[in-house]
């Protein structure tokens, strides 16, 4: 009865925020985060409730060696079941170290062009999209920008290239620059300063957020999808300095007072040596657990809403896992889908 009413309560606020609005059409679209490839019988459904037709799938960690400078791959997707991917759309995405493109030479560019194309070729299925997640400054945007330019060239014409786009990105497209790419995916999210111990939420806050959306250029010059947070982490603060992000966080154990006190709001002190996930944490560690609620996606949806961009196709979510979809009914992410395709 409280799940009703509370979904009721949920739909009255989607109806009054988008009285005003124009329907633009969009779809929901998955991110799918993990290095081994096999969806649980819950996410396939998960899935087909949702109507996802899109799931962007990690391929390939790219970053450097500390001990020699070389480039490598940190991480390659292992599929053991493809299950579940019949009529959907693939994006892969390529997570790349933005300090590789800082005085790459010609030669590495190249090469490094030449392994990601036949990666892809290799993958055992098709994809319609190739997404490049790489937070490029001023240092690295030129190595970056020509990369993607070479890539472009090398990639199917039927496959679109993207990238994705911070906010900050987003709001100063003069001075970073915008990625020679056909899309783009803006990642409304990780707003807040992840390294400082006081910050409230760094994965969403609204006012955060409102700061690089609001007062923005009135279009920016690509095409744009939007990414929302469905995730949660503990981050751990040893000696005052982020020591570990720390996911699937069993929050049940911090109800064990004799490891952990409570400080503030979701905010604890370890005061007895213990582990949580492999990490072992020693008194005066302190942590701070994020989440995001129904409530704030609402709001993340609402600004997503007032996002200028060319044309808009996808919400995508981050990410698909079992432990968290269990957290977000599916009727909270059809309204999050309609409230975010509104034009205010």
């Amino acid at each position: 009865m409280k799940i009703l009413l509370k979904l009721l309560i949920l739909l009255l606020l989607i109806d009054t925020a988008c009285q005003r609005s124009t329907p633009i059409s969009l779809s929901p679209a998955f991110y799918y985060w993990k290095t081994t490839f096999a969806l649980s019988p819950v996410e396939r459904q998960y899935l087909d409730q949702t109507s996802c037709k899109k799931l962007y799938i990690k391929h390939l960690d790219i970053g450097i060696r500390p001990e020699n400078g070389t480039i490598v791959p940190l991480a390659q997707l292992s599929v053991t079941d493809s299950a579940g991917l019949g009529g959907r759309e693939i994006g892969s995405v390529i997570f790349i170290q933005q300090a590789l493109f800082q005085g790459i030479s010609k030669a590495n560019s190249d090469d490094l062009v030449q392994k990601i194309l036949t990666s892809i070729a290799a993958l055992p299925f098709k994809v319609s999209e190739v997404q490049f997640d790489c937070d490029w400054t001023a240092s690295s945007r030129a190595g970056y920008f020509e990369f993607l330019q070479k890539i472009k060239l090398g990639l199917p014409r039927n496959i679109v290239l993207s990238a994705t786009i911070r906010l900050h990105q987003y709001k100063f497209p003069k001075q970073t620059g915008v990625p020679p790419v056909d899309r783009g995916m803006l990642m409304l999210y990780n707003t807040g300063d992840i390294d400082t111990e006081q910050t409230q939420n760094s994965i969403f806050d609204p006012i955060d957020a409102q700061v690089y959306t609001n007062g923005s250029i009135d279009t920016y010059p690509l095409s744009l999808d939007i990414a929302l947070p469905l995730f949660s982490w503990v981050l751990v603060y040893r000696e005052g300095h982020l020591f570990k992000i720390v996911r699937d966080f069993p929050k049940e154990r911090l109800l064990q007072t004799d490891f952990f006190q409570p400080t503030g709001i979701n905010t604890y002190e370890v005061v007895q040596s213990t582990y949580i996930q492999g990490h072992y944490l020693r008194p005066g560690d302190r942590l701070r657990v994020e989440s995001i609620s129904d409530q704030t996606l609402i709001q993340a949806a609402t600004i997503a809403a007032s996002i200028e961009s060319k044309g808009r196709r996808h919400l995508a979510f981050f990410d698909l896992d079992t432990s968290v979809i269990s957290k977000y009914p599916v009727p909270l992410l059809d309204s999050l889908c309609y409230i975010a395709g509104k034009k205010y």
